[in-house]
């Protein structure tokens, strides 16, 4: 990974300013840097794997197909943390994500990120809330 640092990284993220330095040196360790295309598909609807994303470039459109329907749940911006909702409830993906313009992410592995998250408890409490979030606001834009 290129030799930016945690703060440019992670700018514009609140989960992630409240990680202690060692925190953040691993967390560091752990990111991949990823670019996308426009249109091109980040996370497919009900595929097992469990990275996590931080959107660093661009926009991301984030979809479900419901009943042969494509509901458009949210689009994502700069500093959005996406990707987390299937590693903490571990459950295949529940959305899919694709690519607005040109897009890049930090790429974690899900399980390694979720437990330094859950070592801070100020950093679990929010991801907690914003798994709940995206699950309400899901069910809301997909049910009603």
């Amino acid at each position: 990974m290129s030799k930016l640092s945690y703060q440019e990284l992670t700018a514009n993220n609140l989960m992630f300013r409240m990680l202690n330095q060692e925190a953040r040196e691993h967390v560091v360790r752990l990111a991949k840097q990823r670019s996308y295309q426009d249109g091109e598909l980040i996370i497919k609807q009900g595929a097992p794997d469990q990275d996590v994303y931080l959107l660093r470039k661009g926009k991301v459109d984030v979809q479900v197909s419901q009943e042969g329907f494509e509901v458009e749940l949210n689009t994502l911006e700069p500093g959005t943390i996406f990707g987390e909702l299937a590693e903490v409830a571990h459950v295949p993906r529940t959305a899919s994500v694709l690519a607005i313009g040109e897009v890049e992410v930090l790429c974690f592995p899900g399980p390694e990120l979720v437990e330094e998250l859950r070592r801070h408890p100020t950093a679990s409490k929010l991801l907690d809330h914003i798994v709940k979030r995206r699950v309400i606001d899901t069910t809301e834009k997909t049910f009603n």
